[in-house]
C-alpha cells in the first residue's frame, strides 16, 4: 500500500510535465499544418539595361526597386532612376533601400554605397557572351530565392538558340560582319554575344579578322574590305536614317557584301544589349544569313549605283587631312604673330575645344532629330562656338587694353576645362550605344568616307580665312615691333585682332568639323617653318599652311599603315599630334622662362 501510494504520488508530480509535453506536441502539429511565413523579398537595384531586362523577362520585376537612367522597364512598371555608369550617387541609390545591387561593373565603383550601408550586397554579373546570359539568369534566381525557376528559364533560353542551330545545320557558312556606325565604324570582334549569335545563326564572324584585341574594335573601311564579309549588318541607332546607312555601305565598290547587295541595317537598340531578348534577334539574324532556311523573303538590296572605290575614298580623306592641317598651321602662325606669344595656337587657347562643343552639339542634334543634316548643322554651330570662345579668351586676357601673354595661356586653360565640362554634359544626354561614335571623333580621327558637301564647305571656309591672313601678312610684320609702332605705321591694331580672331575661328571650326580636335599642330608647324624660313609673315602664312597640310597628310597615312602592325585597325591622328606636341610645348615653355629670367 505504501508502495502504491508512493508511485501515485510520483505520478501526480509528473502529470503537469506530461500535460505540458502533450500540449507542446499538439502545438507543433498545428504549426506544421499552418503555412510558414515567407522570407523577406530582396530589394534589388539592377544597374545595367541588360540586367534590368533579364530580371523583368524572368517575371521577377517585383523585386526591382531601382534602375539606371538608361534602362527601359516594361510599360507600366516604371522604377526610380538611381544613376548610371557616369554618375554613381550613393545617397540616391540608398534612398530606395536596396538589399542587393547587381551590376556589370566592378563592385569597387559602389564603395560609397557600402561605406554608408555595409549591409547592401554588390553582385557583379559580367555579360559578354550568350553563355554569360544564361549564367546571369541562374545567378539572379539564386539571389531572389528562385533557383529552380531560373534554371528552367535558362534551359528554355538555351533551347531556343539550339533550335536555330539545328535549322541552319549543314548550310554554307558565309562571312558575316556586324558593325556599329558608318564612317567611323566599330566592329564586333571575338568573344562577345554578337560573335556567338553569328555562329549560332550559321555564319562565320568576319570581325574576328579585324585587327585588334578588344571585343569591340574601332576599325576602318580598309580593314573591313580586307576582312571580306559576304554579309554586313550595320547597327544604326538614329531613327529615320536607316536608308542613308544602307546606301553608305552599298556605295563601297570593293566590299563583297556591297557587291552582292547583302547589306542590312538595324536600328533596334536591343542589338547592343545582351539580354534574354537576344533569342528574337537571333531569328531575325538567321533570316538575314539564311533566308532559305526560314522561308523568309530575301530582302537583299541592290548594289549602290554610285559605288565608291577605295582609292577615291583615300584621296578624299587625304584632301580633308590637307585642309585640316593647313587650317590649323596657318591659324597657329597668325595667333603667334598677332599676340607675339610663341605658345599661342587654337588648341591651347581653347578655340578648338569651343568649336568641338559646336560640333558635338551638331552631331547630337542630328542624332536626336534625323531631319537635320550633319553637314549643315555642324560647321555653323562649330563656327559660332569658336567665335564665342575667341571673344571670351580675348576679353579675359586683356589688361589695360593690352593682351597679357601669360593671362592668355591661363585663360585658354580655363576655357578648355569649361568646354570639356560642356562636352561631358552633352554626353549625359546621348544614348550609350552612340557614345562610341562621338568618342572616335573626339580622338581626332578623320572619317573613312568624307562627306563631299562637308568637304567643300569646310574647304571654302579655310580658303577664305587663309586668303585674309595672307593679306594681313604685312600688318603682322609691323605688329611685331609693338602696338604703338604698328599704330603709328597706319595699322588698325584693334581691327586686325578682330579680323584675325574671326579667321582663326572660321578655320578652326572647319578643321574640327572635319576631323575632330587635332591638338598642337598649330604650335609645332609654325615654329619649324619660322626656324627654317625666317620671321617674314607674308611668306610664313603660305609656307605654314602648306607644311601643315603635308604634315597631317603624312601623319594620317602613317597612322593607317602602322595601326595593323600593333594589332589595331588605326591610330587616330589626333593622338599622334598630341604625343608630339606635348613635349614640344613644354620645351617652348621652359625656353620662354629662361629668356624671361635672363
Amino acid at each position: 500500500m505504501a508502495s502504491y501510494s508512493s508511485k501515485a504520488y510520483q505520478l501526480r508530480r509528473l502529470m503537469p510535465a506530461v500535460l505540458a509535453m502533450a500540449a507542446a506536441t499538439h502545438s507543433l502539429a498545428e504549426q506544421r499544418q499552418l503555412p510558414r511565413p515567407e522570407a523577406p523579398r530582396p530589394r534589388i537595384v539592377t544597374f545595367s539595361p541588360a540586367l534590368t531586362q533579364i530580371v523583368f523577362d524572368m517575371g521577377l520585376g517585383d523585386h526591382v526597386v531601382g534602375v539606371t537612367g538608361y534602362c527601359t522597364p516594361p510599360e507600366g512598371a516604371a522604377r526610380p532612376r538611381v544613376g548610371d555608369a557616369f554618375t554613381i550617387n550613393a545617397e540616391v541609390m540608398l534612398s530606395v533601400a536596396p538589399d542587393v545591387i547587381i551590376a556589370q561593373t566592378s563592385p569597387d565603383k559602389f564603395k560609397g554605397v557600402r561605406d554608408l550601408n555595409p549591409n547592401v550586397s554588390i553582385v557583379e554579373l559580367r555579360i559578354e557572351t550568350l553563355a554569360d546570359i544564361q549564367a546571369a539568369m541562374r545567378r539572379v534566381g539564386e539571389i531572389v530565392g528562385r533557383p529552380e525557376r531560373a534554371r528552367q528559364q535558362a534551359a528554355a533560353f538555351a533551347e531556343e538558340i539550339q533550335f536555330i542551330r539545328r535549322e541552319v545545320a549543314g548550310l554554307p557558312r558565309p562571312r558575316v560582319l556586324f558593325v556599329m556606325g558608318t564612317d567611323r565604324p566599330t566592329a564586333a570582334g571575338r568573344d562577345n554575344f554578337i560573335a556567338d549569335l553569328i555562329e549560332a545563326c550559321g555564319g562565320l564572324n568576319a570581325g574576328a579578322d579585324i585587327p585588334g584585341s578588344l571585343r569591340w574594335r574601332q576599325t576602318t573601311i580598309e580593314a573591313i574590305v580586307k576582312a571580306a564579309p559576304d554579309i554586313l549588318i550595320c547597327q544604326n541607332e538614329v531613327k529615320g536614317k536607316e536608308e542613308a546607312a544602307r546606301k553608305y555601305w552599298l556605295s563601297w565598290k570593293d566590299l563583297p557584301a556591297a557587291g552582292a547587295g547583302r547589306v542590312y541595317v538595324v536600328s533596334d537598340p536591343q542589338w547592343l544589349i545582351p539580354s534574354t531578348r537576344i533569342t528574337a534577334l537571333a531569328v531575325e539574324m538567321a533570316k538575314m544569313i539564311h533566308p532559305e532556311a526560314f522561308a523568309a523573303p530575301d530582302k537583299t538590296a541592290a548594289p549602290g549605283s554610285a559605288a565608291m572605290p577605295l582609292w577615291l575614298a583615300r584621296l578624299l580623306r587625304l584632301v580633308a587631312a590637307a585642309i585640316v592641317g593647313a587650317a590649323l598651321a596657318a591659324a597657329g602662325m597668325a595667333l603667334q604673330a598677332l599676340l607675339r606669344n610663341p605658345l599661342a595656337e587654337p588648341y591651347i587657347l581653347g578655340i578648338s575645344s569651343g568649336a568641338g562643343v559646336g560640333v558635338l552639339l551638331g552631331l547630337a542634334l542630328a542624332a536626336w532629330y534625323a531631319a537635320i543634316p550633319v553637314w549643315a548643322s555642324t560647321p555653323v554651330l562649330a563656327f559660332a562656338a569658336a567665335l564665342a570662345t575667341c571673344a571670351v579668351v580675348y576679353t579675359i586676357a586683356q589688361r589695360r587694353g593690352r593682351l597679357d601673354p601669360y593671362s592668355l595661356i591661363l585663360s585658354g586653360v580655363v576655357v578648355n576645362i569649361f568646354n570639356g565640362a560642356i562636352m561631358l554634359t552633352i554626353y549625359l544626354y546621348i544614348d550609350p550605344s552612340r557614345i562610341a561614335d562621338f568618342a572616335h571623333w573626339g580622338m581626332g580621327r578623320l572619317p573613312d568616307s568624307v562627306d563631299k558637301l562637308l568637304l567643300i564647305l569646310c574647304g571654302a571656309c579655310v580658303a577664305v580665312g587663309w586668303l585674309v591672313l595672307l593679306l594681313s601678312g604685312s600688318a603682322f610684320n609691323v605688329l611685331g615691333l609693338g602696338d604703338e609702332v604698328a599704330a603709328s605705321s597706319g595699322v588698325n591694331v584693334h581691327r586686325l585682332r578682330l579680323v584675325t580672331f574671326a579667321c582663326v575661328g572660321l578655320m578652326t571650326a572647319a578643321a574640327v568639323a572635319l576631323a575632330g580636335p587635332i591638338g598642337f599642330l598649330g604650335l609645332i608647324v609654325p615654329h619649324i617653318c619660322r626656324m627654317i624660313f625666317g620671321p617674314e609673315h607674308r611668306r610664313l602664312v603660305v609656307i605654314s599652311g602648306l607644311a601643315g597640310a603635308a604634315f597631317l597628310v603624312g601623319a594620317e597615312s602613317l597612322c593607317r599603315t602602322v595601326g595593323p602592325w600593333i594589332n589595331v585597325s588605326l591610330i587616330p591622328v589626333g593622338i599622334v599630334t598630341a604625343l608630339c606636341g606635348g613635349p614640344f610645348f613644354i620645351f617652348l615653355l621652359r625656353r620662354r622662362f629662361r629668356e624671361a629670367a635672363a
